[in-house]
């Protein structure tokens, strides 16, 4: 109805600005309609096939003050539905998340991403290869990010893991919000058993995916004194190290080629000092009594098989670099050691990696979204100019919806 294409426009036309009380008041206007997309997708399942088969108006792209540079060319005439609108629609709002009200607002737009995520009909259409949509997402600009190639076209769920990934790389704060990452590596898990169960190979750049993750496990462990006595970063460590053990069970049912899955185990033994020290610093934790010592020990019992592919390797490639009498192998060359290493590798078989607790409103939500109905009340009315209303119309449309 109305509504749908309510949030095509809003998308198209908005505009995030860089003052706070403006940004702020512009995310809280938006807030109705994200919560009855919610409403469609979580309480109506079907809905998932108006997303993504309702074509949206071709238009140019929302254009955020800080993420698109001058005079670059928009093209205005790519197909589009409602999940192409909703993923740019994240982009934006995901690039804030300093006050309550730019939280609350990313955590509803998870919330969302969480139900598509889950819902069987959606994964497929995102993960066809005929169904291929050029994306606009928008990026924080980073000092030290390099050059992001713009993507063409290419199957939402592509668009999907470049969203999340940019949400992950782009927070790393002190002020780091738990929730909020817990539900962007949920979403991340949601779509790779999805790809695991009907064994789908998505040609994605999974290489992008692991680097985040690493580089999450890093900043963990940069700031474990700081993080650990505000919250569970081993909840989230051990979120992180069961999609690497996702990969490494059943990656060669998902995973586009066999060369991805010796990427897989190449950039593990590359990064292995980040794996030993979240495994040290877990271990710490689980050998004391304290409020995190259940959650610290099983994220060191689910390091097992990376630790595994870490011990086997290193000293294979040790021994064939003394051998080669080479200081500086490529990574050509510690690949060919790790393909001829497979065989005597033994692996544990981990039980429960492709399985999630599906999303439920009750009760672990039902605080958040009383009190976003409440705002959006209060802001709607604040709002409302009276004198200009036609009752008649009004009386009218309520007798058409009873």
């Amino acid at each position: 109805g109305s509504w749908l294409s309510s949030l095509s426009s809003m998308v198209g036309n908005m505009f995030v600005s860089d003052e706070v009380e403006m940004r702020t008041q512009q995310i809280r206007a938006n807030n109705g309609l994200l919560l009855a997309l919610y409403e469609a997708v979580h309480l109506n399942r079907n809905f998932v096939t108006t997303l993504a088969h309702s074509q949206t108006e071709s238009s140019a792209p929302p254009s955020p003050s800080n993420s698109l540079a001058a005079g670059e060319p928009l093209e205005v005439t790519q197909p589009s539905n409602l999940l192409v609108t909703f993923f740019q629609y994240c982009s934006i709002v995901m690039q804030d998340t300093k006050s309550e009200a730019s939280v609350n607002n990313v955590k509803l737009c998870f919330i969302i991403l969480t139900c598509i995520s889950e819902d069987q009909y959606a994964n497929s259409l995102m993960h066809d290869v005929n169904l291929l949509f050029k994306v606009q997402l928008h990026r924080l600009p980073m000092r030290h990010r390099k050059f992001v190639v713009e993507r063409g076209s290419q199957p939402l769920a592509n668009t999907l893991m470049d969203l999340l990934v940019e949400f992950i790389m782009s927070h790393m704060m002190k002020k780091l919000s738990l929730e909020l990452y817990m539900q962007c590596v949920g979403v991340v898990h949601r779509v790779l058993c999805y790809q695991k169960r009907c064994r789908v190979r998505l040609m994605y750049q999974w290489k992008e995916l692991w680097t985040a993750l690493i580089t999450l496990l890093k900043f963990i462990l940069a700031n474990e004194n700081h993080l650990a006595k505000k919250m569970n970063i081993f909840l989230l460590g051990l979120q992180v190290v069961n999609i690497f053990n996702l990969f490494i069970t059943y990656g060669d049912t998902f995973l586009p080629s066999p060369s991805s899955y010796d990427e897989l185990y190449y950039e593990l033994i590359r990064m292995h000092q980040v794996f030993d020290n979240i495994y040290s610093t877990a271990f710490r934790y689980s050998t004391v009594d304290g409020e995190f010592k259940d959650t610290a020990l099983l994220l060191t019992n689910s390091l097992i098989n990376v630790r595994a592919i870490i011990n086997h390797f290193t000293p294979k490639i040790d021994a064939w670099l003394e051998g080669q009498a080479l200081s500086t192998p490529s990574e050509d060359e510690i690949l060919e050691v790790v393909r001829k290493n497979y065989d005597s590798l033994t692996l544990k078989l981990q039980d429960s990696l492709d399985q999630y607790e599906r999303y439920s409103e009750n009760p672990q939500h039902s605080a958040f979204f009383t009190a976003m109905v409440r705002s959006v009340v209060v802001d709607t009315r604040q709002n409302i100019d009276y004198a200009s209303l036609d009752l008649q119309v009004i009386l009218q449309e309520l007798s058409c919806i009873t």
